[in-house]
């Protein structure tokens, strides 16, 4: 594939760009903020479930506590109606053992209902104690990660500035190379990553990576400047360049 010789020339300059953006995104993207943060995100999602399935609970609870005092209520309005015709003396004279029987049942029965609806009334401020604990926790985790965040941020705004000056930098300088050159050197990145272009300065390969046999050195000694060689292993773009420029 033809292409002038300055061109080529800017693929290298493209290249260390693209390696300044991947050493800035890794200094970025390896921040141990991003595993405090995934922590204290999953901490807090767990402090959520938990707190859902807590308000299941207490509605149950609270469920118990409406069907014991309905009951008792019951019970307590059925005494007072026996004891009422009793002390209005309603009751025939043959029934009253019965009925003082009964109305000593309904006061067991009384007492056994409030006994379980002050138990279950204390499992209830148990839960919504638990459930008021779960998300307390939960707004203080999510303090905690706004808090990280925000120092997160103010580490990296350097890196970040940086990172927009290069991929300013990058895009004028793409717009300079030729299309289809550019898109020879997108699809070595794509394969090579940031070994995409190899430099032989004066017929000597630069940069860690390279390892190019003699017999290859000549092929590309003899190919024309202003044709672009890919090297046979690894299909890199190969730039050549002189140290007396």
């Amino acid at each position: 594939m033809k292409a002038p010789h300055e061109d080529q020339l800017l693929l290298i300059e493209l290249l260390t760009l693209d390696q300044r953006e991947s050493k800035l995104r890794h200094v970025r993207d390896s921040h141990p903020a991003h595993a405090t943060l995934s922590e204290l995100t999953a901490r807090a999602q767990d402090l959520h479930r938990a707190a859902i399935t807590q308000d299941a609970v207490i509605s149950d609870i609270r469920r118990e506590v409406t069907r014991f005092d309905d009951d008792a209520e019951k019970v307590r309005t059925r005494r007072s109606l026996q004891q009422g015709r009793l002390e209005r003396n309603e009751v025939p004279l043959r029934d009253m053992s019965s009925m003082e029987h009964e109305i000593a049942r309904m006061d067991q029965r009384l007492s056994d209902l409030e006994d379980a609806e002050l138990e279950t009334e204390e499992r209830l401020e148990a839960a919504e104690g638990a459930a008021r604990a779960m998300r307390e926790e939960e707004a203080a985790i999510i303090r905690d990660a706004e808090s990280t965040k925000a120092a997160f941020a103010q580490e990296i705004s350097g890196v970040d500035e940086e990172l927009r000056d290069v991929l300013s930098e990058r895009e004028a300088l793409a717009a300079r190379i030729p299309g289809e050159v550019l898109a020879e050197y997108e699809r070595s990145r794509r394969s090579n990553g940031a070994l995409a272009v190899v430099e032989v300065r004066d017929g000597v390969p630069i940069g860690a990576g390279t390892d190019l046999s003699p017999m290859e050195l000549d092929a590309i000694r003899r190919t024309p400047a202003d044709q672009l060689y890919w090297t046979e292993d690894m299909g890199q773009i190969v730039v050549r360049t002189s140290a007396k420029s």
